[in-house]
């Protein structure tokens, strides 16, 4: 008898389909949580802390993160997978720049992905022929505006020494 007084109640409260309603939200909230964390298994990167654990973790290409911090720069290092043969990809981003001039500062927050060898401990902006994204055009943009003004600077020098030769 209470039990039908409180169907009754619900109902013409519009609470009718009430375990419907409940059922959906718990298979939304369930789905969610699968998507989440089929997210984080897949696509996040674990952090390292120091360059060993990263050069480690190039060698079998493992999904990390690490963060170089010197006195010239902060740069964030992202391994994202296996590239084609021998070799590993990487997001490179430069977080900040602490030392260089003011044509410098336009390269925060730029990023580009290079291919790196497995087990390779050379720091991977040293080198950027095998890089892609803006972040390697504006690097080498800079490169050729200081060739550009150090020939414009020097040009006599470099007038002299052609004629000598």
């Amino acid at each position: 008898m209470v039990k039908r007084g409180i169907q009754k109640f619900l109902k013409k409260q519009g609470y009718d389909k009430i375990e419907l309603r409940v059922g959906m939200a718990a298979l939304i909230l369930f789905i969610v949580l699968i998507v989440f964390a089929f997210w984080f298994v897949v696509f996040h990167a674990k952090p390292c802390v120091d360059s060993e654990c990263f050069v480690n973790a190039i060698e079998d290409c493992k999904k990390v993160s690490w963060v170089k911090d010197d006195s010239q720069a902060r740069w964030r290092y992202i391994v994202l997978g296996n590239a084609e043969g021998d070799n590993c990809r990487v997001e490179v981003r430069l977080l900040e720049m602490k030392e260089g001039t003011i044509d410098s500062e336009r390269l925060q927050n730029k990023e580009m992905v290079c291919i790196v060898s497995k087990g390779n401990s050379q720091t991977i902006e040293e080198d950027v022929s095998k890089c892609s994204g803006v972040l390697k055009g504006e690097l080498q943009d800079i490169i050729i505006q200081r060739m550009h003004n150090y020939l414009l600077e020097n040009i006599g020098e470099i007038k002299e020494e052609f004629v000598s030769v």
